[in-house]
C-alpha cells in the first residue's frame, strides 16, 4: 500500500468511527449511534484507483471488493448493511445516502485532535449523493 493510500485509510477510518459507524438500524441519525465502534486499528490492504474496498468497522476488517463503475455490483452494495465506508484511490463512499442504506456519514476533525474527542456531533456530517464525491 503506497503512503498516499495509507492516509486515506486512516482518514476515511477516522472519520467514520468519528461518527462511531454506520448504523445498519435506520432509527438512528448519524453522530447517534446505538453503540459505537470499538476498532483500535486496522490495516487496509490492496487499496487502488480502480477498485471499491469494502470495510466493516463493527467486524474490523474488509468485507469484499468491487471494481470501479461496475454499476451491478454497486447496486449489490447499496442493499448491503455490512459494511461503513469503502475506499476506491482518493474517493470515498460512506453506507448512507445514494451509496447505501446506513445511516452513515463522514465528517472532518478541524478543531481538536481525533484522540480528543468524547462524542460525535449531532450534525454536520455529509453523506454520498448522486453529484457528490467525497474526496480526501
Amino acid at each position: 500500500m503506497n503512503t498516499r493510500h495509507r492516509i486515506i485509510a486512516q482518514m476515511a477510518l477516522a472519520g467514520c468511527l468519528w461518527l462511531g459507524a454506520c448504523s445498519q438500524d435506520n432509527s438512528n441519525t448519524p453522530g447517534t449511534p446505538a453503540e459505537p465502534a470499538r476498532v483500535e486499528s486496522l490495516t487496509i490492504e490492496g487499496l487502488n484507483d480502480q477498485t471499491w474496498v469494502y470495510v466493516s468497522l463493527e467486524q474490523g476488517k474488509v468485507v469484499g471488493s468491487s471494481p470501479l463503475g461496475d454499476e451491478e455490483q454497486d447496486a449489490a452494495w447499496k442493499a448491503r448493511t455490512d459494511w461503513d465506508f469503502a475506499l476506491c484511490g482518493e474517493l470515498i463512499r460512506t453506507n448512507s445516502g445514494t451509496s447505501g442504506t446506513g445511516n452513515g456519514g463522514i465528517q472532518p476533525v478541524t478543531n481538536k485532535s481525533f484522540n480528543a474527542l468524547d462524542e460525535a456531533p449531532t450534525d454536520g456530517y455529509t453523506v454520498d449523493t448522486d453529484d457528490r464525491i467525497i474526496r480526501h
